[in-house]
């Protein structure tokens, strides 16, 4: 088989081309940002927002950092303009039911002018109120009705006291018992009890039975001048309604021209005007009153809060249907709730303390939320569910919920529930949801998926640069020249980890840019040019290479084992990469074995210490399959192995390094060197084809940097699998050895190519006997495996040997046991057991 040529430079990196991009600079190009690269998405954006039918809300779902918020975002702005502004909400006082407050309906911008004329009302009714109480015809009509009541009481008590006069008794006024009669004196005046008790038997039995006749008398007129108070009373009512009917009507009657299309509101109109007159001393006293709890915290203080009107939604006629973003929904701020204050030692609350949540905020619009602070809140999932469900948004108190309190709350009516909601996520808090919440199919029923990349060819690449354009207009930074536009799409590519796509990740490109443009200030340039995209990447580099610093120290101080030359036998250098955080890097990590006489095993150090994972563990099995294929076919093979990574102590996952695993334990079986210039990645099947792998980038530049520092002149090799080619995007650094030759990269497709490229000598292929040809791999391994059976073979006969040789001794004679002489006791009871 033969050697796979080291790759051209051209497949280590592909540049963009300069005539693909027909503009000098950005400014040129038509600024886009509409779901680039994410027409799937768009589709069913555009979809759920256009279908009126319940359970069309979205869950856009996508790696962080795609930019789905912007982008949904500013698609649902464009289509909520195009939509009619929904109605504007207001709370006001329930004057028959006070625990269950009205909601009222309004056209947008409307619900303004409701709360501003209502304010107003109340100073102009106030006002007109004390002016016609303040009034001489009221004070008139008042001494009136007051002379009445007295001529009335006076007419019916100066009779019964003449009566009582004629018969020796007065009437007085006792403190606190009323009216009473008493003895009189003959001077008029009442008698007094010194005097009375000279009187005689029969005088004073007399005088006792005149006061009892006339005091049942007195309780009968009493009883008729309480009538009369009643009545007078009736007639000032009467006349306090009149006055205040008259003073409010004419307000009253500007508020229902000027409303009239609404009669929810012209009913609350008929009560309010109502409880205005039943309670006009709340106008009289304001002065003199105490204000409520509730009303001393409102902002319309002036105002007694059961005339208040709670505006809670309040919409823009001009803008259209609201788009609202809650970025901390908590069942509060989703769902609204009710307000409690504290006012000299009470607890109180009413309508005017409803507080609208982000559902009321975007009732007729559309709501984005981020799922996973949904799910983190509590009762905030609920809550939104229980608003689809009953399609209504009905106020709820957390503490009544969670609580066996009995504290008394305001129940206010529902308002109609009708919000697209946009639910924004990973693929992991989705499918997490999907598993564990059967109702989310049926309340977001479109799902939104966004891509991670798009297709690299040129139609896209000037779509690229039009995003660009767009994002540095909308940053006000510079604009970018063709050169850093071809830059940053190469770099789009690496980060995408294909030549052939490009990554959609737009905020790793936006802090990209910003850095550029920050290099682009300190050069006094007027443009970003890839310079500056170069001294950027640099940047980040430099501040999260931290931890790979100290990786490549260790590397050149001899701490950490590495060796890239010479040739060893069992030990390879396998590629690694290294996620620590924000920080990933590749790094050499060298792989021994070790090979005895055995019965096949294959002992996975890792695994057996718990620091290899699954995926790893996997890989060792898998090329002990193959190598049980090539030489186990038809016996089992007598050879035991044990591989390690060394110097991994964080624990190893993966199957990447299977190839190079299987190459350092075929060099261990059959002793032959392996090249340390050479280091392989690669994952394998067990029909030894080589299968691809991830951070291809990252492991070949982490080699070639620990060459460098080692000083290494080359030319050193690096073996990865032939689908990964696809994959390079190597940075100039290591394209710059490429072109030196110092520095090779081989692509493989099967274990063989990898094994010659590793040994220097073909794997070599069996013939129609089995055998594989002198000089190869594959023969040695052989060769060396049928030394080890052969020694199991000898070893064998020779025990056989011994075993045979110990039957064929005679066995010792025995002497007999004479019959005069009796068995012991135990054996005859052993013998007797036996019958």
């Amino acid at each position: 088989m033969a050697i796979p040529k080291p790759l051209a430079l051209s497949q280590l990196y592909k540049a963009c081309k300069a005539s693909e991009f027909p503009f000098r600079t950005t400014k040129e190009c038509e600024p886009f940002n509409d779901f680039l690269g994410q027409e799937r998405a768009r589709e069913a954006v555009a979809m759920a927002v256009a279908l009126p039918h319940d359970g069309y809300n979205i869950f856009a779902v996508g790696t962080s950092g795609l930019g789905k918020r912007t982008m949904i975002r500013r698609f649902l702005k464009e289509f909520a303009a195009t939509r009619p502004a929904p109605s504007d909400w207001c709370y006001v006082n329930n004057f028959a039911e006070p625990r269950y407050p009205t909601a009222l309906e309004f056209p947008a911008g409307v619900g303004v002018d409701v709360k501003k004329d209502m304010a107003m009302l109340w100073r102009d009714m106030s006002e007109a109120v004390i002016a016609s109480f303040d009034s001489e015809q009221y004070f008139e009509r008042m001494e009136l009705l007051k002379g009445e009541l007295s001529r009335v009481q006076q007419d019916g008590l100066s009779g019964l006291a003449a009566e009582g006069e004629k018969k020796g008794v007065k009437l007085v006024l006792r403190t606190p018992g009323g009216y009473g009669f008493s003895p009189m004196n003959p001077q008029g005046e009442v008698m007094s009890v010194e005097d009375f008790g000279k009187l005689a038997k029969k005088e004073q039995d007399r005088l006792k039975e005149v006061m009892t006749a006339m005091e049942t008398k007195l309780r009968k007129v009493a009883r008729g001048l309480n009538q009369a108070e009643e009545l007078n009373r009736d007639k000032v009512r009467r006349l306090n309604d009149e006055v205040t009917s008259r003073a409010i009507d004419a307000h009253l009657d500007k508020m229902r021209q000027k409303y009239a299309a609404f009669p929810a509101f012209l009913e609350y109109l008929e009560a309010y005007e109502k409880d205005v007159i039943d309670n006009v001393d709340v106008i009289l006293n304001a002065q003199e009153a105490q204000q409520d709890a509730v009303a001393a915290a409102s902002t319309d203080s002036g105002i007694p809060s059961r005339y208040q009107v709670n505006l809670v939604v309040s919409n823009d006629p001009v803008k259209g249907a609201p788009v609202v973003f809650e970025d901390l929904p908590t069942h509060y701020n989703l769902m609204g709730h009710v307000e409690q204050v504290t006012y000299m030692g009470t607890v109180a609350t009413d309508f005017t303390l409803i507080r609208g949540g982000a559902l009321h905020r975007a009732n007729g619009g559309f709501l984005l939320l981020e799922a996973e602070q949904v799910l983190e809140q509590p009762y905030a999932w609920q809550g939104l569910k229980r608003a689809f469900r009953s399609k209504s948004l009905k106020l709820s108190s957390l503490e009544q919920m969670l609580t066996l309190t009995g504290t008394i709350s305001i129940e206010p009516d529902g308002i109609p529930f009708h919000v697209k909601v946009v639910l924004l996520g990973d693929r992991e808090t989705f499918y997490l949801l999907q598993q564990f919440d059967p109702e989310l199919g049926e309340f977001f029923k479109m799902r939104a998926d966004f891509e991670n990349t798009m297709p690299r060819n040129p139609e896209n690449e000037r779509h690229y640069a039009s995003f660009l354009a767009d994002f540095v207009q909308k940053e006000n930074l510079r604009a970018l020249d063709r050169s850093g536009v071809m830059r940053l799409v190469e770099e789009s590519a690496r980060e995408a980890e294909d030549q052939e796509k490009l990554s959609l990740h737009a905020a790793s490109v936006g802090d990209l840019l910003r850095e550029a443009n920050y290099w682009a200030a300190q050069d006094n340039a007027k443009l970003i040019k890839d310079v500056h995209i170069k001294r950027a990447l640099e940047g980040q580099e430099r501040r999260h290479e931290r931890l790979r610093r100290l990786y490549m120290e260790e590397i050149l101080k001899g701490t950490q084992l590495f060796t890239g030359e010479g040739e060893v036998v069992g030990q390879v250098n396998g590629l690694t990469v290294v996620h620590y955080a924000d920080a990933e890097f590749g790094m050499p990590s060298r792989i021994s074995v070790t090979a005895h006489y055995g019965h096949g095993d294959i002992n996975d150090i890792e695994r057996d210490v718990d620091l290899g994972g699954a995926l790893h563990s996997k890989g060792v099995l898998i090329l002990s399959s193959f190598l049980k294929s090539i030489f186990g076919a038809e016996r089992t093979l007598r050879f035991a192995a044990n591989i390690a990574f060394e110097q991994s102590y964080g624990g190893v996952d993966g199957d990447s390094a299977s190839l190079g695993e299987l190459c350092g334990l075929l060099s261990a079986i059959g002793r032959i060197p392996i090249r340390q210039h050479v280091a392989v990645t690669g994952s394998m099947n067990q029909f030894g084809e080589v299968q691809p792998i991830g951070g291809v980038n990252e492991k070949i530049e982490g080699f070639f940097s620990a060459c460098q520092l080692k000083g290494y002149e080359g030319p050193q090799l690096v073996v990865i699998p032939v689908q990964n080619v696809r994959n390079l995007m190597l940075r100039e650094e290591v394209l710059e050895a490429v072109r030196a030759k110092k520095f090779l990269i081989h692509a493989v497709s099967s274990v063989e190519e990898a094994i010659e490229l590793l040994m220097g000598m073909p794997a070599g292929r069996p013939d129609k006997k089995g055998n594989f040809p002198e000089g190869s791999v594959f023969r040695k391994v052989a060769d060396r495996l049928q030394q080890w059976h052969d020694a199991e073979k000898r070893h064998d006969k020779e025990k056989d040997d011994e075993d045979e040789e110990l039957l064929e001794e005679k066995p010792k004679e025995k002497h007999p046991v004479p019959e005069e002489v009796p068995l012991p006791k135990h054996t005859q009871r052993g013998r007797r057991l036996g019958k």
